[in-house]
């Protein structure tokens, strides 16, 4: 995402569930950027995604100067010279540090002298060699994680870069936060309050406290006082948000035909969701939280696409509801359904045998793990997959509900690379994973409008580089897609229960 206002998005957000890079116009102009350094750019902000770190990324990051060309450095350092970006000064830290950054050594990138051995530990310098070479690595301090080796005489170095981003990390947040830091007018507090005396279909909380309860809406003065102290574009956020999610409430409530079917109750619903929104299951009201963590509601506007996620989400928690009370139903017999079920799991226990015997090595433990309760790997699989069927009901549901954008922000929150969230031998599990997930890209579930939902996974996520190498090839992925979508599918709204247009 290109922003062209240095502070009109808070600096190195992660945007969409992190599938979107942040980036400033600057960075995107050839009279004011070069390419080289825009791919350092996306390179840094996917190390920060992977790592959450900001601090340290640059450093962690620093075996792309080991690759670089002198032309290239030089670049950099012409670009972060006159960079106006809010990290600019962060940029040319890292101008100044690459001489001794280009003197780091890296455990398969850059060796010490004599290599390491092939096979070697990671992070063991020294381990496998010989004589001189071994005593010249062994006095390289390996940076964890990284690969990077230290010399001794930069020894200071690293830690010094961390401190000088740390410092422009604090100064950029906090003139970030100047930029939104006008106070909201009596103006705008009254008109969020005075919307509340229409009992919209919100439960306002911050934290565990109850700011406002539509059961009570003339009483506002909690609400009241926490928008007095905050900026007016924050107070008019919370507002359009509010809107967003009353909206999405009463859509749902007047396409219930029979609401005394709704549960009041359901035991596998949590409490919070991915910091968007939670549904109060006894009241039929879905909270919005002023103080969520990590969302700073009283402090600054969302994010881009913040608010179609908090649309989105709210129309999944409606989505669960419906579910529960058995709006979304099977049109298949049992009998059909499980030889849908039946295929899926042959299938999979085909792809397990075409692996390699690497992958198969690597993952007999986890699958044997899997495949205690099931007649082979390729059932456990599968079950794992139906698992999320109730998922997919709810989706059914909040799809119904959500416009267009709303429903594209969640698929790509959902579709997006979460190898580093798996270990290395479950890589059968996060196939599963990508599979399911692969489905928000359709009709069904959401964002119709990818031509190629195959194309778009394969591409947008790390399946191709990291987990599709002797595990498994496009097509059969597409194959697989297709049984998955093939045993979801029958499961559908019931329209003499809920009236909502299907997607």
């Amino acid at each position: 995402m290109v922003v062209d206002a240095a502070y009109a998005v808070r600096p190195w957000s992660q945007l969409l569930g992190t599938t979107a890079w942040l980036a400033y116009r600057e960075d995107t102009e050839p009279l004011c950027s070069e390419v080289s350094v825009l791919a350092w750019l996306l390179a840094l902000g996917d190390r920060m995604a992977v790592t959450g770190e900001i601090t340290r990324a640059a450093m962690q990051s620093a075996a792309w100067w080991l690759l670089a060309a002198d032309a290239e450095c030089r670049q950099f350092a012409e670009v972060a010279a006159r960079s106006r970006r809010p990290d600019a000064d962060a940029l040319r830290a890292t101008a100044v540090a690459l001489p001794w950054l280009r003197r780091l050594r890296h455990e398969t990138l850059a060796p010490v002298d004599g290599g390491l051995v092939p096979g070697m530990d990671r992070g063991a310098a020294g381990v496998g060699l010989a004589g001189p070479d071994r005593r010249k690595a062994a006095v390289h301090r390996p940076i964890p994680g990284t690969g990077l080796l230290v010399p001794p005489e930069s020894e200071a170095a690293p830690p010094a870069l961390v401190e000088a981003w740390g410092a422009v990390a604090s100064q950029a947040l906090a003139d970030h936060a100047a930029h939104w830091c006008q106070p909201a007018t009596p103006a705008d507090v009254g008109i969020a309050c005075d919307w509340l005396a229409k009992a919209p279909q919100v439960l306002i909380v911050a934290g565990t406290m109850r700011i406002w309860d539509p059961r009570a809406p003339e009483e506002t003065a909690r609400f009241r006082e926490l928008l007095a102290e905050a900026p007016g574009a924050a107070v008019r956020a919370i507002h359009a948000d509010l809107s967003v999610m009353d909206a999405h409430a009463r859509r749902f409530l007047e396409a219930v035909v029979e609401p005394q079917l709704l549960p009041r109750e359901l035991a596998d619903v949590e409490p919070r969701t991915r910091g968007y929104s939670h549904l109060d299951v006894g009241r039929r009201l879905v909270a919005y939280d002023l103080q969520e963590a990590g969302m700073e509601r009283l402090r600054f506007p969302p994010l881009p696409f913040g608010r179609a996620m908090l649309g989105a989400r709210t129309a999944h928690e409606w989505g669960h509801l419906a579910a529960a009370a058995g709006f979304v139903g099977r049109l298949s017999s049992e009998a059909q359904c499980r030889r849908t079920e039946d295929t899926l799991a042959h299938m999979l226990d085909d792809c397990i045998a075409a692996s390699t015997a690497l992958v198969r090595e690597q993952t007999a433990a986890d699958l044997a793990m899997l495949s205690r309760t099931a007649p082979s790997p390729g059932a456990a699989l599968a079950r794992l997959a139906l698992a999320r069927l109730p998922d997919w009901c709810a989706n059914r549901v909040a799809r119904g509900l959500m416009n267009n954008v709303e429903a594209e922000v969640y698929a790509r929150h959902n579709v997006r690379a979460i190898r580093h969230e798996y270990p290395s031998g479950a890589g059968w599990r996060l196939l599963v994973r990508y599979l399911y997930e692969s489905l928000f890209l359709g009709q069904a579930l959401g964002f119709a409008a990818v031509p190629d939902p195959v194309g778009y996974v394969w591409a947008s996520t790390d399946l191709a580089g990291e987990l599709a190498p002797g595990f498994i090839d496009r097509e059969r992925f597409a194959t697989l897609r297709a049984a998955l979508e093939a045993c979801c599918s029958p499961w559908q709204i019931d329209p003499a229960r809920l009236r909502l247009p299907v997607a």
